[in-house]
């Protein structure tokens, strides 16, 4: 199945079924979307990944920064997909291609480090069990340009559902001006609409196979 047809499939059953997620509380709602994101087969995993490349490589959010920056000063934050997320693999070796620095999440207390990820990366596990990459001098989060993180759930207002532990929350409670933050996810994990907590920061835009969504509060 090409990328298109994949999103145009995905994105159909997706809107069939967000009316009933509606009266799901959060924390069934977070299982829900899980059990919907992993039960995707590889092959349209794969598919998603490639569309959402093309998504974030045209997106504004890139653009600009390469238009004002050289490319190795530009600092891209992803993560290591799991449990069905939304993988951006592809999307990175694009920013590798372009010698963009790219880097990865560090668990530091309540919030988040980030460490640059290469093809040459030594890596350490957290206290989850997930890969970290071994860097002795982390970036800190107003060192970042662009930040890719996994959503669980979202809606076409920006709201968002995470896996709850509030590391990003925390991270960018005072985000830099300078810094997009943008959340990652497959189309079927949209919702009509998702309440804002008080702790919640907003993101600057959503991104999908199908679709790309610019946020404002």
């Amino acid at each position: 199945m090409s990328s298109s047809n994949y999103s145009a499939l995905e994105t159909s059953l997706s809107l069939e079924s967000t009316s009933v997620l509606d009266s799901l509380s959060r924390n069934d709602l977070r299982k829900h979307l899980r059990a919907e994101r992993k039960a995707l087969p590889a092959s349209q995993q794969q598919a998603a990944a490639v569309a959402l490349s093309t998504q974030l490589q045209t997106s504004p959010w890139l653009k600009q920064h390469l238009a004002t920056h050289p490319a190795d000063q530009v600092h891209v934050a992803l993560y290591l997909s799991n449990d069905g997320e939304i993988s951006p693999d592809v999307f990175c070796q694009y920013l590798w291609s372009l010698g963009v620095q790219v880097y990865l999440p560090i668990i530091d207390g309540e919030t988040l480090l980030f460490g640059l990820y290469t093809p040459e990366t030594q890596w350490q596990q957290n206290r989850f069990a997930i890969d970290e990459p071994l860097d002795p001098n982390p970036l800190t989060a107003e060192q970042l340009h662009l930040v890719c993180l996994p959503l669980v759930g979202f809606d076409k207002s920006g709201g968002r559902l995470g896996m709850g532990g509030g590391f990003y929350d925390k991270t960018f409670a005072h985000k830099a001006k300078h810094t997009a933050l943008i959340g990652l996810a497959h189309d079927c994990q949209q919702v009509n609409r998702l309440p804002i907590e008080s702790w919640d920061v907003p993101l600057d835009g959503i991104v999908t196979a199908s679709q790309r969504i610019e946020c404002t509060e």
